[in-house]
This record gives C-alpha cells, sequence and structure tokens, in this order.
C-alpha cells in the first residue's frame, strides 16, 4: 500500500514551525527508507513543537502502520482526525487504519467520505479495491481497480490489484495481459513479477512461473509472496502435486461461504454414496472409486505441503526456499510416515496386534500434524490447534497402549475425524487477521 500523497495544510511560517517542519520531512524521508524508528522519533519530535498538528499526526500513523501497530495507528489518526475532519489524506490514513485493524465498515465508509471529497485520487481507489478484496469481494474490487485505473493508467499497484482479482474471477487471459501491462512499465518491480509467476501457475506454465519468483526475489529478497510462489512452482513439476495445488488454487477462488457451501455438500455426498453402497451391493464397485476419491482428498488437501516439502529438500535450491517451520514440519510428517510403515509391515510378519493399532495410529496422525504445519505459524489457528493435536495424540497413544478399540480410541477417531471440520473454521477465521 502507498504511503500516501502529501496534503497541503495551512499554517503561518514561523522559526518554530520552519524546525517541526523540518523534523516532519526528515520523519516523511526516513518512513520512506523504512527506517521506522527513526522515522517515529522525528516525528514525535515534530509533534512536541506542534502537539496539534494533524498532518504530522497522519504521518506517525503511517509509521505505525508500517511497523504493523494498528492498535497506535488507528488512535493516532482518529486524534488526526478530530482536528482536520476534511483533509483526505487524514481519511485515507484513518481508513487504513480502520481496515488493518478490521473494522471494515468504517473502512469503507471512511473512505468512500474521503472519495467524496476527491474522486480524483487513485490512491483512494486502490484502498476500496483492497478492502473489497479483502472481503472476498472479487468483481468489486476489480471495478474498484479500474476505476483508479481510469485516473492513472500506470499505476502499477493497482495493475497488480486487477491482476489479482482478474485471477479469482477466473479470468486468466486478461489477467496474463495486465501484468504484462505492469511489467512493461515497471519490469524492476518485485511483486509484478510475483504477480506474474502466480498468474503462470494458474495457466499451468511452472518453468515461466518458477523464472519469474526467482527474479522477484532478486530485486526484493524478502519478498514472501514471491517466496511461497516459487515453493510451489519447484513443487507442482511433480505430478502428484499437481493435482493437489490445483485444487488449492480452484478452491481459493471462492468466498468464505462458498467454501463452506462446497466443504459441506461434498461431505454430504460422501454419507450418500456410503448408504447407496451398503444398501445397494450391486451399486457398491462403482462407487467405491468415487468414495476414495473424497478420503484422498481429505487426506491429501491437509498433509500435501509437508509431504511435499520433504521433497522440495532433495532440490538444489529448493532447500533454501523453506524456513525453520517447513523443515520442521517435513521432518516430523516424514518419521510419522515411515513410523506407520515400519509397524504395519511388522504387524504383517509377526502379528502382534499392538503394532497394528501404533501404524493405524501414526497413519491418522498425519492428518492433524499435517494440518497443523499447513497454518500459519504465527497465527492464532496455530495454537489453538497444537493444543488440539496434542490432546488427540495423547489420547490416540492411550489407546494403543490399551489394547485398541476402546472409548479412547473412539475418541481419537471422532477427533481425527472433525479436525477438518475445527481446522477449516479457525483457519478461515484467522486468515482475515492482520500481522
Amino acid at each position: 500500500m502507498p504511503l500516501g500523497r502529501q496534503f497541503t495544510v495551512g499554517a503561518r511560517v514561523t522559526r518554530s514551525t520552519l524546525r517541526m517542519n523540518i523534523h516532519l520531512e526528515r520523519g516523511k524521508l526516513l518512513l520512506a527508507q523504512n527506517r521506522l524508528s527513526e522515522a517515529e522519533r522525528e516525528l514525535k519530535e515534530a509533534l512536541s513543537q506542534q502537539p496539534n498538528d494533524a498532518y504530522a499526526m497522519a504521518w506517525l500513523a503511517e509509521c505505525y502502520l508500517n511497523g504493523k501497530r494498528f492498535a497506535d495507528a488507528l488512535e493516532v489518526s482518529e486524534r488526526a482526525m478530530g482536528l482536520a475532519p476534511n483533509n483526505g489524506f487524514l481519511l485515507y490514513t484513518l481508513a487504513r487504519s480502520y481496515f488493518y485493524n478490521k473494522r471494515i465498515k468504517d473502512a469503507r465508509e471512511t473512505v468512500s467520505r474521503a472519495l467524496s471529497l476527491n474522486p480524483n485520487d487513485p490512491d483512494f481507489f486502490l484502498l476500496l479495491a483492497h478492502i473489497e478484496f479483502y472481503e472476498e469481494n472479487w468483481q468489486k474490487a476489480l471495478a474498484a481497480a479500474e476505476q483508479g485505473l481510469e485516473l492513472d493508467a500506470e499505476n502499477v499497484n493497482l495493475i497488480n490489484l486487477r491482476t489479482q482479482a482478474l485471477v479469482k474471477l477466473n479470468r486468466k487471459a486478461e489477467a496474463a495481459a495486465t501484468i504484462d501491462y505492469a511489467l512493461h512499465h515497471a519490469p524492476e518491480d518485485s511483486y509484478s513479477h510475483a504477480n506474474k509467476g502466480w498468474v503462470a501457475i494458474e495457466q499451468g506454465g511452472y518453468e515461466q512461473a518458477f523464472g519469474h519468483f526467482r527474479e522477484a526475489l532478486r530485486l526484493e529478497p524478502n519478498n514472501a509472496y514471491a517466496r511461497t510462489g516459487l515453493k510451489e512452482a519447484i513443487k507442482a513439476r511433480n505430478w502428484l502435486y499437481r493435482g493437489v495445488l490445483k485444487y488449492f488454487l480452484w478452491i481459493g477462488k471462492m468466498n468464505q461461504q462458498g467454501r463452506w457451501v462446497f466443504i459441506i455438500g461434498i461431505y454430504i455426498l460422501y454419507r450418500i454414496l456410503i448408504e447407496v453402497a451398503e444398501n445397494s451391493p450391486a451399486m457398491a464397485p462403482f462407487l467405491y472409486p468415487f468414495i476414495g476419491l473424497y478420503i484422498l482428498l481429505a487426506f491429501s488437501s491437509w498433509i500435501a505441503m509437508p509431504v511435499s516439502n520433504l521433497f522440495l529438500r532433495l532440490h538444489p535450491l529448493g532447500k533454501y526456499a523453506l524456513d525453520e517451520d517447513e523443515l520442521r514440519a517435513s521432518t516430523i510428517v516424514g518419521l510419522l510416515g515411515a513410523g506407520a510403515v515400519i509397524s504395519l509391515l511388522a504387524w504383517g510378519i509377526i502379528r502382534i496386534e499392538m503394532l497394528l493399532y501404533l501404524g493405524i495410529y501414526l497413519l491418522l496422525l498425519l492428518l492433524p500434524v499435517g494440518g497443523l504445519f499447513s497454518v500459519d505459524a504465527q497465527g492464532k489457528a496455530r495454537k489453538q490447534l497444537s493444543y488440539y493435536t496434542y490432546g488427540l495424540a495423547g489420547v490416540g497413544l492411550l489407546a494403543v497402549f490399551t489394547s485398541g478399540m476402546n472409548i479412547l480410541a473412539i475418541i481419537f477417531l471422532l477427533g481425527v475425524f472433525a479436525y477438518s471440520w475445527v481446522a477449516n473454521y479457525l483457519i478461515g477465521k484467522d486468515a482475515r487477521e492482520f500481522r
């Protein structure tokens, strides 16, 4: 998100005002260089000399937003707004502060007010497009981006957001043309290269995507959007993972309501198929492949990420793209999978019943463990699902050592079954938070 335009605040130039302006200008310059602590110090010094300068407050709020201190940004920007309620820059900063504090209704109302004062600022349309995109209103996000582009046809941020909206609307050819236009005007823009990589993945051009993600990371080594894409492009070279990736991309185009309708609908269909198969033996051979496909989809959607990271560790470049959490996840999932295979093979040879239970336990535990590591390590959902998974693992282990099918085993099986529902709810909730 751009830092915002400079708006003029009328003031009589005195010696103290001049000193204040020097601190303000230094603060803005340091903020542009992402030297946040120094920028904050200069902006606070400006405010110590002019405590009621709303413009300086707005820039301090921008500093807090860049440092992800969202509550502080909102407090300062609301104070500034009280001093200059009809200033476009202040409205823009306040709207951003509302947005990052998840007060979406207030953010939309505030940016709409800014637009009513100045309908010719593309940055206002950019923020509105971000709000609609966050709310998963893909068509509205596209419309807002296009309105902004009517004012500034070469605004790379708006072009990139238009690209992302077109991808979500499954208009891949238009998305490709749009991002090519962005790269033509800004060939050194890291985010545009990353977007080009994701569009290439959508079109099945994994080698092309790989090249753009590498270029994006060369231009900006800390571009997490590009790093994630690079990993997906490498893993997509494996045809097994490619199918899972296509599923992830497809379901990601739905809004939250649509995803839940799909998840519930496909589960109801699965239960119907089981009932029909049980009551009509002649139909069963035709239905079992679809039942198996559902089970495979439900299972692989949670463990595909850490399992594919195991293979990524063997890639000369891919291994450097994995962070510590992903390395840990692939190791744990690999050990669980190996343990399950060894236990089941040993049971097949020596027929000790506990080995069978242990193998099944380790195999089923892959689902919550794999799902746990598929969640953002910094999010609330990871912490909540950690408690769920640890508890489930403990119950299951007790069931193994108390001779298998008992009340503990039933609790474990129900917990594994319910995991995907619990995880989808917590992940969906957590994904809407800013960090």
